[in-house]
């Protein structure tokens, strides 16, 4: 039987969250905001850049050009800086090796913009083969919209209920389970059981090495 695993990126194969604390606080303090504790991040992150800012102020709204003028800042920024702290989980290494080995085919669905995720993909994820890799793409809805992970299986010609999705948010399980999909929910990333359970999760992952387990058999 053919198998695939769709994988989001931040929060669940790389531990972005500093570097995106960095360049999004550069962009606020920039426009005169206050900066926010990078712990904040956790929550305001998973739904593209523009969306982050909204987040962001979602107590004290802004106009859309005030926004877009922090998304443009945020960008120019992290694409100097983004691998500064930025790093794998621990176990990942691990797990993508099992999975290609055992004939998986791999793939990333991101919304951060499709040049980060690229350009994070070849930085820290050289060393396996990602069939299809997938950001925030002009013309394609963002997730939580199968959209994007449905022309993932449509590419990897797998049917969509053999393919296992593996992410760290709500955003991710209704990814997975709008798309028809195996949701797994990574408790090492930025949200919380609840949240994952909440939303669909089929299986929950404490660790790398539990996707390993849950796995082999397949």
């Amino acid at each position: 039987m053919n198998k695939a695993i769709i994988f989001d990126l931040d929060g669940t194969l790389l531990d972005t969250l500093e570097d995106i604390a960095i360049s999004a606080n550069f962009a606020l303090t920039t426009l005169g905001f206050n900066a926010e504790s990078t712990e904040k991040y956790r929550y305001f992150v998973g739904e593209g850049v523009f969306k982050l800012f909204e987040n962001i102020f979602a107590q004290t709204p802004q106009t859309q050009e005030v926004i877009q003028e922090a998304v443009s800042l945020f960008e120019s920024h992290y694409a100097k800086q983004f691998n500064q702290n930025t790093k794998l989980y621990d176990g990942v290494s691990k797990m993508l090796t099992f999975l290609q080995t055992r004939g998986f085919k791999m793939a990333i669905l991101s919304n951060k913009p499709d040049s980060f995720t690229k350009m994070c993909t070849v930085k820290y994820l050289r060393s396996w083969k990602f069939d299809v890799v997938f950001g925030a793409r002009n013309g394609v809805p963002r997730k939580p919209h199968p959209q994007g992970a449905l022309d993932i299986s449509s590419l990897l010609e797998i049917e969509p209920h053999r393919c296992y999705y593996l992410g760290d948010t709500m955003i991710d399980m209704q990814t997975a389970n709008s798309a028809g999909m195996i949701a797994l929910g990574a408790l090492w990333g930025f949200r919380e059981e609840d949240e994952l359970r909440e939303h669909g999760a089929k299986h929950l992952v404490k660790t790398p090495s539990e996707v390993i387990k849950l796995l082999a058999e397949v």
